[in-house]
């Protein structure tokens, strides 16, 4: 049965290319992603980011778990200085 199974080549990908541009970013090990919002909130001293983790409730249906609200710039300063552990 499992011999009839076909993997499409760069499925993944695709997946991850669609919820980008519906504002998410998945976890890559559970059920849970983020969900940003269509925009951040630029006051004079810091750009607000308020990002909602969620989850599939029991009911099939999306949950939100919390939200944590950031400074967006601060945040793509860390991202960029982060340095990367190279496993491949």
């Amino acid at each position: 049965m499992s011999d009839k199974i076909v993997n499409l080549p760069g499925k993944y990908q695709r997946k991850k290319l669609i919820d980008s541009k519906k504002g998410t970013i998945r976890c890559e090990v559970t059920e849970r992603w983020i969900q940003f919002p269509k925009a951040s909130d630029k006051y004079h001293y810091m750009d607000y980011l308020p990002l909602d983790v969620m989850t599939m409730g029991a009911n099939e249906k999306e949950r939100k778990i919390c939200e944590i609200i950031v400074d967006r710039d601060m945040l793509q300063k860390m991202l960029k200085a982060l340095p990367t552990n190279d496993h491949t």
